[in-house]
Formats: structure tokens, sequence, C-alpha cells
């Protein structure tokens, strides 16, 4: 995979040095276009989805909380 990496890299360096020096030249001879699109209507599926209900709330609780003591010798 090394050796294909490589190669094609060496070809794009040669590639790239003969344009820059003009030994090839590249010139535009028909302009390009988008090719057409036609788009006819159409339909998206239908879906039914039966999900739990979810409420949302708050309320007070007590939790009790360790405390530490850090003693330093």
């Amino acid at each position: 995979m090394r050796i294909i990496g490589g190669l094609l890299i060496i070809v794009l360096l040669i590639l790239a040095g003969g344009i820059a020096t003009g030994f090839i030249n590249l010139q535009r001879t028909q302009e390009g276009r988008l090719p057409e699109l036609s788009v006819k209507g159409g339909t998206l599926p239908k879906y039914e989805a039966n999900v739990a209900k979810v409420e949302v709330g708050s309320r007070n609780e007590t939790v009790e909380v360790p405390t530490v003591d850090v003693k330093k010798p």
C-alpha cells in the first residue's frame, strides 16, 4: 500500500512540475454545464408511533450527607 501511495505522489509531483514549467499545457476547448434534471411530485412515507407518557416534576427530599474531617499529624 505504501508503494502505491509513493508512486501516486511521485506521479502528481511530475505532473505539477510539468504544468508549472509549461511542458504540459492544459486548455479548455469546450464550456461545461450541469445536467438538466426534472423532478416530479412524490409522497413521504407515513409513520405512526405509540410512545410512553413522560411526566416531569420536582419534589422535596431530605438526604443525609456524610462529613469528612481531616486532621493533620
